[in-house]
């Protein structure tokens, strides 16, 4: 995601636009606090895959993030298409229903798998009706179901959930996989029904940096709550001090570079359906899952620094970072054509990182994955400040001129 492939920052390089004719939309106060819950949501994802005792568990906590995301998008994306009739009472009125039914959600999560499965699974139903219906209303569409992402997700995931939590047990993780699944892949594959929509190109960069915030302040939760529950001598400060580092190089590395691009890219193509695919549906959902799994890893690291890792858990911080800049990787090749070779190096130094992770003390692997960010972000701030052309990786797939 980080720059297209000119030779210097596009941002800056690129001509000051004309006026425009039409106020930008702004994230409005209910979206806010809209966004409130998913705070909460992500604490519980966190929490829960903290105690994961194995891949299975972690997948298996990983799966019930998934329909959280579908709806944070959702609801993002049907508040970009209602403008400023977001911020009317009844759009206020869809936000606060959308935003009780990702309550139920998350107060779910915990026995997901068990008493509360049902309630998931009827509280996420009801906010995909809501997005349709509000969607339907928006576009002018019949009410009859047409084949696109938000009908696909109420009437073909919806009960995949809903069955799932009825028959319990296997039934329900196969069910519930089949309909995450669905869901993931029905952007890509239905892509072209939303091509005839038009974004507005500075709400969606900022919802979905906001979304990041989320994220990044519950690494800050998690380390400073574990950080005050135990004992604070020189191992543990140390420990804090590299987490905190760690958390603020984390959001240097989007919000520097990679932001800013993400919005030169939706303003300038004429396939905005790609973008809002790729780039901040599949693309974000990596960030946000990477930040999760270093909040996990931080929180280990605080409770036990010189420690070398004996469980899943207090594994996932070189793994989380890495799957961070791999998602910048992505995401640059889906909007430019290629990967920077110095993001891409960073993505696989890190997976070097998790794979000597098993037998390093977590303060070890927490100072190299600094040193590697330090690394990454000083090298691209030393390539802007000289004008010298980025090192680029070409992918398969799309073309750099079919990127611009």
């Amino acid at each position: 995601m980080n720059h297209p492939p000119v030779a210097a920052d596009p941002v800056a390089d690129t001509p000051a636009a004309p006026a425009a004719h039409h106020e930008e939309q702004r994230v409005a106060w209910a979206e806010l606090f809209f966004d409130l819950i998913w705070v909460f949501a992500i604490t519980q994802i966190t929490t829960t895959l903290a105690g994961a005792h194995s891949a299975g568990e972690a997948a298996r906590t990983v799966l019930l993030f998934l329909p959280l995301w579908w709806g944070w998008v959702g609801t993002t994306l049907v508040a970009n298409l209602a403008g400023s009739r977001v911020d009317r009472a009844a759009g206020r009125l869809v936000l606060f229903g959308a935003a009780g039914c990702g309550l139920l959600v998350s107060v779910a999560i915990g026995q997901a798998y068990g008493d509360h499965a049902i309630l998931f699974a009827v509280a996420y139903a009801v906010l995909r009706l809501v997005l349709w219906a509000v969607r339907s209303g928006l576009s002018g569409a019949s009410w009859r179901p047409a084949l696109e992402p938000f009908a696909v997700a109420l009437f073909v995931s919806a009960p995949l959930y809903l069955a799932g939590a009825v028959l319990g047990g296997t039934w329900q993780t196969a069910l519930w996989a089949t309909a995450a699944l669905i869901e993931l892949s029905s952007p890509r594959l239905l892509r072209r029904s939303l091509s005839e929509l038009r974004f507005e190109t500075a709400h969606l960069p900022e919802r979905f940096g906001l979304v990041l915030i989320i994220a990044l302040g519950e690494t800050v939760v998690a380390t400073g709550n574990q950080a005050a529950a135990g004992r604070l001598g020189p191992p543990e400060l140390t420990a804090l001090l590299l987490a905190f580092t760690l958390i603020v190089l984390l959001w240097w590395t989007y919000f520097h570079y990679g932001a800013p691009a993400v919005r030169h890219s939706l303003e300038h193509t004429p396939a905005q359906s790609r973008i809002v695919t790729d780039v901040f549906s599949y693309a974000h959902l990596g960030y946000v899952v990477a930040i999760v799994a270093v909040a996990v890893g931080l929180k280990k690291l605080l409770a036990h620094p010189l420690d070398v890792p004996h469980s899943l858990p207090e594994l996932l911080l070189a793994p989380g970072v890495a799957l961070y800049l791999w998602g910048f990787c992505y995401a640059r090749w889906r909007m430019f054509g290629a990967a920077t070779m110095q993001r891409f190096t960073a993505a696989v130094t890190c997976c070097a990182i998790a794979a000597a992770a098993v037998v390093l003390p977590l303060m070890a692997t927490a100072a190299l994955l600094v040193a590697v960010l330090f690394a990454l972000n000083g090298f691209e701030a030393w390539l802007i400040r000289t004008h010298r052309p980025l090192p680029l990786l070409r992918l398969p797939g799309r073309s750099a001129s079919a990127a611009g």
